[in-house]
């Protein structure tokens, strides 16, 4: 099974970026991760989107490659960060890759309420027209005070118990559609 991660911060020492190397390690037996790139990627504009763009063709193209995507996502402003909602309007486009794709939802921030609110606004985002990607049901991973869950830049074993159940219940759905 091949899986894509999509990790919606670019800052180095990234608490979700730790998340997203949480699974990668822990199931690198297991199932086939590439990280999308989305730092690079140059801001949608209709103005530029028909130009050669190598870099969003990769982006389109490893989301084509994944049976499933993870979104890791922190949360700026009671939403989700401008870098992937830049990266999700130029998938969003042309070949539109999201579609009928199963798709993962977590993250961390130092908050209270950990990125419940981006989380929100990124499943909105997920079933608009230019998506349609499946948000899998049942799966909400929050990791509020993220930086007391992580260790040796990887998400603590301890602190992983949800992130792996659901983890389990997203390979289980795409092993189902497919």
């Amino acid at each position: 099974m091949n899986i894509l991660l999509v990790v919606g911060s670019t800052r180095k020492g990234s608490y979700n970026q730790m998340i997203a190397n949480y699974i990668m390690e822990k199931y690198k037996d297991d199932y086939t991760f590439k990280q999308a790139d989305i730092a690079t990627i140059p801001m949608f504009s209709e103005d530029i989107e028909k130009d050669d763009w190598p870099i969003v063709d990769k982006a389109r193209e490893d989301v084509e490659w994944a049976d499933g995507i993870i979104i890791v996502t922190p949360e700026n402003n009671y939403s989700l960060p401008s870098v992937l909602k830049n990266y999700l309007d130029w998938c969003s486009r042309k070949k539109r890759v999201f579609i009928n794709k199963p798709v993962m939802i977590t993250g961390g921030s130092m908050g209270h309420w950990g990125t419940i609110r981006a989380q929100g606004h990124l499943r909105q985002v997920l079933r608009s027209n230019g998506h349609k990607a499946i948000v899998v049901p049942g799966i909400e991973v929050y990791f509020p005070k993220v930086q007391d869950s992580v260790e040796n830049n990887m998400l603590r074993e301890d602190k992983a118990g949800s992130l792996n159940k659901n983890f389990a219940i997203f390979v289980d759905y795409i092993n189902k559609m497919n």
